[in-house]
């Protein structure tokens, strides 16, 4: 089997290193050796022979532009770092204080964080060597997997990531960072995505980042609050507009209907009247 494994079962397969501990004691290799760890084993290989012929054939494709690669620095579940490599370089935003000088720019007063480039290539020979050992895109606890292709040049990328830059507004280590900031600069510059794209954009969070979804940043909060409450108020005027207007129209409906009505009886007295002045004359002229 090929020793590209896919990315999505990157997080599960670390759990095997603990095992590979575990498996050193006679408890463990009676558990290991055991034929329903033998048969849970060829299953799960071949389950994921699909997806690693498929990472195989793309790792090795290079017609569809210049090859993107994705870096993610994790231990123990533990925020590091991320960076995107492609054309020799690799790009990553990172602690002003800690880039050299020249590469990157800082506004000052503003932000402590700036975009970096600087060349830098994959080493194969390590990752190979660690797929061989561990079947983990993994040395020394660097995940690196392909996430597509780039038909933009150097100078074009560079430009790209000077943009998002520009636009990313001020770091925040939860909800703003340098995944976020790799986000966006992958999607101002890929043009075909490889099979660990969707990897890359929605498994970039470790696990104390999953309390996004519960503790939103505060003005992010207060402005969507805030659209929410215009929004029902403005509903709210609406239904009473609407209301009131078709009140109004029910009042004057009423009302023409009683004006009818009242024209009607009316009338009706009139005839009446005028009937019983036609029969008294007529009474009147027979007696005379």
């Amino acid at each position: 089997m090929g020793p590209v494994l896919s990315c999505l079962e990157a997080d599960k397969r670390r759990k095997d290193k603990k095992m590979a501990k575990f498996a050193q004691t006679k408890r463990g290799q009676r558990v290991m050796n055991s034929n329903q760890m033998v048969r849970y084993r060829e299953k799960r290989l071949k389950a994921m022979q699909p997806d690693v012929e498929r990472r195989l054939r793309e790792e090795e494709d290079h017609t569809k532009g210049q090859q993107v690669w994705f870096s993610r620095y994790i231990y123990n579940g533990r925020l590091r770092h991320w960076v995107l490599m492609t054309h020799g370089n690799k790009y990553e935003l990172r602690r002003s204080e800690n880039v050299r000088e020249g590469n990157g720019e800082e506004r000052p007063g503003e932000l402590k964080f700036t975009y970096h480039v600087e060349p830098f290539t994959i080493d194969e020979e390590k990752r190979k060597a660690a797929l061989a050992e561990s079947s983990l895109p993994d040395a020394d606890g660097f995940y690196v997997c392909l996430i597509g292709w780039t038909t933009k040049t150097k100078e074009e990328v560079d430009l790209a990531c000077e943009s998002v830059f520009q636009s990313f507004g001020e770091y925040h280590l939860l909800w703003k960072n340098c995944q976020h900031f790799l986000q966006r600069l992958a999607e101002q510059i890929l043009v075909t995505k490889a099979a660990d794209y969707p990897w890359f954009i929605s498994n970039t969070k470790t696990r104390y980042q999953k309390t996004q979804s519960l503790m939103p940043p505060p003005l992010e909060f207060l402005l969507k609050m805030q659209a929410q409450m215009t929004a029902q108020m403005q509903a709210q005027v609406q239904n009473q507009i609407q209301m009131q207007t078709q009140n109004q129209i029910q009042m004057q409906i009423q009302n023409q209907i009683q004006m009818q009505i009242q024209n009607q009886i009316q009338m009706q007295i009139q005839n009446q009247i005028q009937m019983q002045i036609q029969n008294q004359i007529q009474m009147q002229n027979v007696g005379g």
